[in-house]
């Protein structure tokens, strides 16, 4: 179900398809798309087709059309992040009752994990992304697993209201998700949103998160080519996390341990080869251990 006053509650003309960060967002559902329709997939996400048709992403160049070196070392590391998240989400919500997923995008974990009813789901983006995701999920007749709460907020703003007039309580342990972020805010934004994380997480809540450090985000910027590349050079500018990553949530009051994306990808059966380019090769080195779980004192 969603909140009162969620973008589904609103009727309208057609959501328009994401753009600028938003856009990213679709370049990730397809890459979750092409993950699904593998014979075997570390995972299935059956409305990750749907967003990327709703974008228009299938006459953009993605996949078989452009199997850039750039596409070609994202769409295999993309599908390990991904089962690494669920897997942590799947953990957690063993114990914890309320999820919280920042910048949400079009992720469709409340849909497609076996949530109990008992969990609800809170999917923080901006209103433009949710009322699209919302479009498209109405036209499928999706339901979610368990109870789900859209909530429009601009995350450079105050997201802790609406959260919490959506139904959060701080009280309680929870379980954050912050994945493929960090690269979009400052060092300064990001410390504000660990910030706002670590005040509403009671003790032994979770936190899973997608780690970039400043020169990581420096070298990924160096990589990307094209139009969408300028576009994503700008976004990118400035971006990551000034400190490493286990002193930083240290400092906010987690206990974190950090994964290696290649041994994750040996775990799941994923060969995931080294990109075989002298600028992507620096930086998968750099960011090879930003997955992070981290439990709150």
């Amino acid at each position: 179900m969603t909140t009162p006053g969620s973008p589904s509650d609103r009727p309208g003309d057609p959501a328009p398809s994401p753009t600028g960060v938003g856009r990213t967002a679709l370049m990730v559902a397809a890459g979750r798309a092409a993950e699904s329709a593998r014979e075997e997939p570390l995972f299935v996400d059956p409305y990750a087709a749907d967003f990327v048709a709703a974008g228009g992403m299938e006459e953009e160049s993605i996949g078989t059309d452009a199997a850039t070196r750039e596409w070609d070392s994202f769409s295999s590391y993309l599908p390990v992040r991904t089962r690494f998240f669920d897997d942590y989400l799947l953990d957690a919500t063993r114990t914890v009752r309320q999820v919280v997923i920042i910048a949400a995008g079009l992720d469709t974990r409340a849909f497609r994990l076996p949530i109990t009813p008992e969990v609800t789901v809170y999917e923080l983006d901006t209103p433009e992304m949710l009322a699209f995701k919302q479009q498209v999920l109405d036209a499928r007749g999706a339901q979610p697993a368990g109870r789900r709460a859209p909530v429009p907020v601009d995350l450079r703003e105050d997201w802790g209201s609406p959260l919490a007039a959506a139904g959060f309580e701080p009280s309680i342990p929870s379980a954050w998700l912050v994945e493929g972020l960090l690269s979009y805010l400052s060092p300064e934004h990001n410390d504000r949103l660990l910030s706002g994380i670590s005040d509403r997480s009671a003790a032994g809540s979770r936190l899973s998160m997608e780690y970039l450090s400043v020169d990581a985000v420096a070298l990924m910027a160096t990589t990307v080519t094209g139009e969408f590349g300028t576009e994503l050079q700008a976004m990118w500018r400035g971006g990551g996390v000034a400190e490493p990553a286990q002193p930083w949530l240290d400092r906010h009051g987690w206990d974190a341990e950090t994964f290696d994306t290649y041994e994750r990808a040996a775990a799941y059966h994923r060969e995931m080869p080294p990109p075989g380019d002298p600028d992507l090769d620096r930086f998968a080195d750099e960011a090879r251990n930003g997955l992070v779980v981290a439990r709150r004192r």
